[in-house]
């Protein structure tokens, strides 16, 4: 047992905004066990104050708890978007370089990937047009983007003509060209705190926002808007973009890509989709929760369920939270008032919470197919994706005419590089969509606290068939 553990957590999210819920424990208590074990301390208070007091400490601790999954050419069409459209479209408005930043950028991969694609698109051109730039907080991580030598798990579905024509193989490494190695300057940053440039044209912080917390987040974008561009484009990953629309930035979407931007710069774009919560068919009254109440009847636990519903529709999550409390004190047991909790979790990031509720509510009743699902974002969220396509697997089997169900299964398939079962699940989710809108009396409707907007799904498997049909042809 390690006893002042939350005084590490409170530490390492004030200096670099991580964020340890229950899910992140054993991670922060293993790399302790490991770091103390190398200096040779048994005293948890001892090694906190070295910790506190010594950068260089830091340092070499944070390179144990940052998570630094990635490879090339990851999500590659956003990349695609932005070095085929943006790029283009910014050089037309101006003399002065663009400005490209690949924020908590891990050992590279992201930002020699865009390298490699302008590359590719301008050759020499591209010198004194575009700068491009990665920052991270783990000098360890940054030591290995500077070295620009990967092994080949980095290459996962790289083209092997690019592949070829950039790298050479050292044993059992591939070192990146030197003309390409020198396009992109990392950099130390704390991305949360500190700006390190202006007037950034292009952001990417993708796979990062998801280990901070709401509050974080929301720091976060104050600090990336202070650094974009009034006519840049700020890029989260595909996973990413629930928990970061806070309205401090636009949220827009090109090509079925989504990214954030100024609000008096956005150009007008069809609304990206959202998941929201099912609003209430008349308005909800303010919700006052008192000091001390009767344990509620069961009357009065419908009307603070309805209360809750009514205030996570508007994003008011304390107030969500305080209601379902209620309920909760005089039925622990409720599987809608856990239901709801796991959703308010799962809109706060707060997966251990999610997971932790969904399998309250399969412990009283296996065939809960919402608890499944549940259970199936949340693994989604955390890039535990075959988790994730076993949970939307048994959703689906429950449940075959669920669309979300299936497109979310598809989206795990087509990240998973399984391009048919990802492509007929988008072509289920088309047939399902179809049906609905033909005849939504026989819609299956879960009781998921969350409301998936038809259209924009239909789009978004439009736009991913296309992009097959594309690849294949």
């Amino acid at each position: 047992m390690i006893p002042n553990l939350p005084d590490y957590a409170r530490l390492i999210k004030d200096r670099v905004g991580l964020h340890f819920d229950n899910a992140m424990e054993a991670l922060l208590k293993s790399a302790l066990s490991r770091r103390m074990a190398e200096r040779n301390i048994s005293n948890y208070y001892e090694y906190f104050e070295q910790l506190r007091i010594s950068q260089d400490e830091f340092d070499n601790f944070i390179t144990l708890i940052t998570i630094n999954e990635t490879y090339f050419f990851r999500e590659s069409d956003t990349l695609d978007l932005i070095c085929d459209k943006w790029v283009p479209r910014l050089l037309r408005q101006r003399n002065t370089p663009l400005r490209i930043l690949s924020a908590g950028c891990s050992s590279g991969e992201e930002a020699y990937s865009l390298a490699m694609k302008l590359h590719e698109k301008y050759q020499d051109g591209m010198a004194g047009r575009i700068e491009i730039y990665g920052c991270d907080i783990d000098p360890a991580i940054l030591a290995k983007a500077r070295n620009a030598s990967y092994s080949s798990y980095s290459f996962r579905g790289v083209d092997p003509q690019i592949q070829q024509r950039y790298f050479t193989r050292q044993g059992n490494l591939y070192r990146l060209h030197d003309e390409i190695r020198e396009k992109v300057s990392f950099h130390r940053t704390n991305i949360i705190k500190e700006q390190l440039l202006p007037e950034v044209d292009i952001i990417l912080l993708r796979n990062v926002s998801i280990y901070f917390d709401t509050p974080t987040r929301r720091e976060l974008h104050g600090n990336l808007l202070k650094m974009l561009h009034p006519q840049g484009a700020l890029f989260f990953g595909n996973a990413e973009t629930l928990a970061n629309n806070f309205d401090i930035l636009k949220l827009e979407q090109e090509d079925g890509i989504f990214y954030f931007c100024h609000h008096s710069e956005a150009p007008r774009v069809a609304p990206a989709p959202r998941v929201s919560v099912r609003a209430p068919l008349a308005a909800a009254p303010a919700v006052v929760v008192p000091a001390a109440r009767p344990a509620p009847t069961e009357r009065h636990s419908e009307d603070w369920l309805k209360k809750a519903r009514a205030c996570l529709d508007e994003k008011c999550f304390s107030e969500a939270e305080a209601c379902i409390a209620s309920v909760l004190r005089n039925d622990p047991r409720n599987q809608e008032a856990l239901l709801i909790q796991g959703v308010i979790a799962l809109e706060q990031c707060e997966f251990s919470q999610t997971a932790g509720n969904a399998q309250k509510i399969l412990a009283q009743d296996e065939w809960s197919a919402e608890a499944k699902m549940l259970l199936g974002l949340a693994m989604m969220w955390q890039h535990q994706t075959q988790q994730a396509i076993a949970w939307f697997k048994q959703v689906v089997y429950q449940e075959p005419g669920y669309w979300p169900a299936h497109y979310y299964l598809a989206e795990m398939y087509r990240q998973s590089e399984l391009r048919q079962p990802a492509q007929r699940t988008y072509r289920v989710v088309m047939q399902l969509l179809n049906d609905e809108m033909n005849n939504p009396s026989t819609v299956c409707r879960l009781r998921l606290p969350m409301v998936f907007p038809g259209n924009t799904f239909r789009f978004l498997c439009e736009h991913q068939l296309a992009q097959f049909a594309h690849q294949s042809g």
